[in-house]
């Protein structure tokens, strides 16, 4: 299940890119694939702490792939990106109750 969970954050992650769409609107669809894979989990009897453990490793995972992203320097871009302000981007759209 964690493997099949991971392949969906991957395949938002490229449709994100591929497409374009906002950070807002891409930050909250990590969120949740992540809380479906945990309801689906918990629903199949696997245990609270190990799926909460895969919940916040595909949040990770998805975090580390939209951070690799933020740092690809685009042309238009007049100063380098930067990591810590990916990571707080990112972090803040996923507190925010939007689902």
């Amino acid at each position: 299940m964690k493997e099949f969970a991971l392949a969906l954050i991957e395949r938002q992650h490229q449709f994100f890119v591929d497409e374009t769409i906002d950070n807002s609107e891409h930050v909250p669809a990590i969120k949740r694939i992540a809380a479906t894979a945990y309801q689906y989990l918990t629903a199949k009897g696997v245990s609270s702490e190990i799926s909460t453990k895969i919940r916040k490793e595909l949040i990770s995972h998805a975090r580390k792939l939209f951070i690799k992203g933020w740092m690809t320097p685009l042309d238009e871009d007049e100063e380098p990106p930067d990591e810590e302000e990916a990571r707080r981007t990112f972090d803040q759209l996923l507190k925010k109750k939007n689902d």
